[in-house]
């Protein structure tokens, strides 16, 4: 096979339909790549997994000159012996819960590995017949003991639970059952996926205890983790599960014109942590894609995220409302993020003076977790 004339052998997008992993064959070697579909700041990520030419004493230069993928060396390699290529059917793919990394399997053995943080520190992932650390890949080690094989196996566990026929009732029905004790009957429901996995909605409340507070929240964004945060966040598994939170004051003797936009704003945001590998948290901004429709004297273009849930675990004193105690289905809290309206002046100031800064200014202000159509700008 001439190697400027790759062969792809199999490919296969996650179940959110957001990235493609696929394995290549160019006639010396075969990689396995990951490509988002959505976010174009993502960049590939690359993996050897084989040499289908006897391994070489040193790297060739000219694979380098010519934009070729490199032929791993002998000192790199648990056998230099140039190994067959792959056929469909001996391939099969077990994707992470966050879609963003994926386990190859070739006639039921784990051979690759390229995880979330591939591509950071040098790492592409990890691969069967890696001796060494190599540039494109690193050893495996045992494909059915250690890390790797356990958080593979955790994540084979995943997909067969979530494909269990109740599965979507029994994990609806855990967080409408916990919004509605903490809040009242819900008001309206929406369903908010699209007739797509994942199965996703919205709800609304008026609770008793809030006189004139809409809640609006979202329903199962917590059932898979977010993809992205454990490289950014120590403590990932506790803030990796997320709903997504809009509290707004009814304007008196006026129409309620909260669900001509609120509900949007949560449908075209209940996707995006999976659509682009791009995770949600505490002071966190992102930018509104719909105009209140009351809005006074400002125009809120942006969102700022406030985690209500960590605050309440914290011991806030503050009157917020108890959306804490939620535990998931893998054992871990849910965290109610709280989308709180900004401007862009104020996201100005937010980006130049820090979260805690702007923060402290809100709550010095005597705003709180609803939000205020008519409330004027912030002075930092």
């Amino acid at each position: 096979m001439n190697p400027i004339t790759p062969k792809v052998l199999y490919q296969e997008a996650n179940p959110y339909g957001s990235f493609t992993a696929f394995l290549e064959d160019d006639g010396r070697t075969i990689y396995l790549y990951l490509q988002s579909h959505n976010n174009p700041e993502w960049p590939m990520k690359t993996l050897w997994v084989r040499n289908l030419i006897d391994a070489p004493d040193a790297r060739i230069e000219e694979d380098f000159d010519l934009g070729l993928a490199p032929v791993l060396t002998k000192s790199e390699i648990t056998d230099p012996k140039a190994q067959t290529s792959l056929t469909e059917d001996q391939i099969h793919f077990i994707w992470s819960e966050e879609g963003d990394a994926v386990a190859l399997f070739v006639d039921e053995e784990l051979q690759a590995y390229l995880p979330s943080w591939s591509g950071i520190k040098g790492i592409h992932g990890y691969a069967k017949f890696a001796k060494e650390e190599a540039p494109t890949a690193s050893p495996l080690g045992d494909p059915d003991n250690g890390v790797i094989a356990e958080r593979v196996n955790g994540n084979r566990k995943y997909w067969e639970s979530v494909a269990k026929k109740d599965h979507w009732k029994k994990a609806q029905s855990l967080r409408l059952d916990f919004l509605e004790s903490k809040l009242g009957k819900h008001e309206t429901y929406w369903s908010a996926d699209g007739g797509k996995y994942p199965s996703l909605g919205i709800a609304s409340f008026l609770p008793k205890e809030y006189a004139g507070i809409k809640i609006f929240s979202t329903v199962g964004m917590s059932v898979q983790n977010q993809p992205s945060i454990e490289l950014y966040h120590k403590d990932y598994e506790n803030f990796s599960r997320i709903e997504l939170v809009f509290a707004i004051q009814l304007l008196k003797d006026a129409p309620d014109k909260s669900e001509t936009w609120i509900q949007h704003v949560l449908g075209e945001m209940v996707k995006f942590p999976w659509n682009t590998g791009i995770w949600f948290g505490h002071s966190h901004t992102i930018q509104n894609p719909r105009k209140d429709p009351d809005q006074l004297y400002l125009d809120f273009n942006w969102f700022v995220f406030r985690n209500i849930t960590d605050e309440l675990d914290q011991g806030s004193n503050e009157v917020l409302p108890k959306l804490n105690g939620l535990i998931t289905e893998n054992g871990k809290r849910a965290n109610f993020l709280f989308l709180t309206p900004i401007s862009t002046e104020e996201r100005i100031c937010f980006m130049r003076e820090g979260s805690q800064k702007f923060w402290e200014t809100w709550k010095k202000e005597g705003y709180t977790f609803f939000h205020d159509s008519e409330r004027r700008m912030l002075e930092f």
